[in-house]
């Protein structure tokens, strides 16, 4: 098994280049946490990120918003959902990672998020960018990411780089029983 340590990409770029920045949403359901599927590229889908994946809801900042903007509009568009941040602690912010994403750095925020409305069905709400979601228990889930990680081939999920630095860097974060306990 390769040794795998995270990389902090911003260390690698040149001085004065800036990041762009993204969210992403955790949204539970007792111990259970959302995952969507992002689609293939193709001629017809043009969108960003990298094709085939899952990851949590989320996506990258309007010029005139702040992460905690951002991950609120990007769960409505993505899962037709209204959400509001669950602090965690003293803070908003559950991590942030730095990422190479399409040859670009990129700083994620991820967000504890809990749905505002139970009346609202969660939904593919962009089928151009999304094929599926799915409710998956939160040490499952990580138990996943490191497969992908080891590149193990009975693997069949693939995850978005963002969400393989979130396990590479929050190696402890992956026992529920600590998420539990820092939203207590």
């Amino acid at each position: 098994m390769p040794a795998h340590a995270y990389a902090n990409t911003a260390l690698d770029t040149n001085y004065g280049v800036k990041a762009s920045n993204g969210t992403m949403g955790i949204l539970l359901e007792g111990t259970k946490v959302l995952i969507i599927h992002r689609l293939l590229k193709s001629g017809e889908t043009r969108e960003k990120g990298t094709p085939d994946t899952w990851s949590f809801p989320g996506g990258g900042l309007e010029s005139d918003e702040t992460p905690e903007q951002c991950i609120v509009r990007e769960m409505k568009e993505e899962l037709a959902v209204d959400v509001a941040i669950r602090s965690i602690g003293d803070e908003e912010v559950w991590g942030t990672t730095d990422d190479h994403v399409d040859n670009k750095l990129w700083r994620c925020s991820f967000f504890v998020v809990q749905q505002t409305n139970p009346e609202q069905v969660i939904k593919i709400n962009e089928p151009n960018k999304h094929v599926a979601f799915k409710w998956i228990e939160w040490a499952e889930l990580w138990t996943k990411i490191r497969e992908d990680i080891e590149g193990r081939d009975e693997q069949l999920m693939r995850f978005f780089p963002t969400m393989k630095n979130m396990v590479l860097k929050y190696v402890t974060r992956g026992n529920p029983a600590c998420l539990s306990v820092r939203l207590a």
